[in-house]
């Protein structure tokens, strides 16, 4: 992977744990799954479907080899269990633990049921440069 696309894939990161740790307003589902899921998306996905970014469960250990093997077979356990009608994939990353999803209140109820495998899901938003 070149530097260009290293560093791409960091900044993606960077923004999506720096609007975590910002915190969107809380849901009023306080239970795990919830609090695990962007409110925005549990609205939109409630009127139609939303573009999402899930952000996946991956080991830190190993070389770089083996954390894209392991994000790799996250992706493919994600996409394995959604019901397919309900899930298109957006973009799968190489680098960095995360699956672009455009999905709907079906597809969310699963991902809310992989906790397993499935950290969080947030609302795919356009960052402008800074």
């Amino acid at each position: 992977m070149g530097v260009h696309a290293r560093v791409a894939g960091l900044a993606v990161l960077a923004l999506l744990l720096a609007g975590i740790v910002s915190g969107a307003p809380a849901s009023a589902d306080t239970s795990p799954a919830g609090s695990r899921v962007d409110p925005e998306v549990r609205a939109l996905v409630g009127t139609g479907r939303a573009r999402v970014l899930v952000m996946l469960q991956v080991p830190e250990s190993g070389d770089q080899a083996q954390r894209a093997a392991a994000i790799s077979r996250a992706q493919d356990e994600v996409l394995a269990r959604l019901p397919q009608p309900h899930a298109s994939l957006v973009r799968r990353y190489a680098s960095v633990p995360l699956l672009a999803l455009e999905i709907d209140a079906t597809a969310l109820r699963a991902l809310e049921a992989m906790p397993d495998v499935v950290a969080a899901v947030r609302l795919d938003r356009a960052v402008k440069p800074q």
